[in-house]
C-alpha cells in the first residue's frame, strides 16, 4: 500500500529543482483525499460513530492543505530562488 502512496526517489541531475518526484506525491495524495470523501460519503447514512463525517471532514482538509503548500512554495521558489536578471522584461 505505500508503495502506491509514495513514488520512488529520482535523481537530482543540477538542472534547478525538480518537480517530477512532488507532484507524483502529491497528485496522489489528492486521490487519497477524493477517495476519503468518496467513501464517508458512502458511508454517511449507515454510519452510528460519525467516521463518515470524520473521513470527509479529514478528506477536504487533506486537500487544502496541499492546494495551499503547492501554491505558496511554488510562489516562493519563484520569488526567492530564481530573481529575475535585468534582460528580462517585467
Amino acid at each position: 500500500m505505500m508503495a502506491l502512496l509514495v513514488p520512488k526517489a529520482q535523481e537530482d541531475h543540477g538542472t534547478g529543482p525538480s518537480w517530477k518526484y512532488r507532484r507524483k506525491l502529491i497528485y496522489r495524495a489528492y486521490w487519497l483525499g477524493f477517495g476519503m470523501i468518496a467513501f464517508g460519503a458512502a458511508t454517511f447514512l449507515m454510519d452510528q460513530w460519525g467516521v463518515g463525517v470524520t473521513l470527509i471532514t479529514g478528506g477536504v482538509s487533506l486537500i487544502s492543505i496541499i492546494l495551499t503548500a503547492y501554491t505558496a512554495f511554488g510562489t516562493f521558489e519563484d520569488v526567492k530562488l530564481y530573481t529575475p536578471t535585468e534582460e528580462m522584461e517585467p
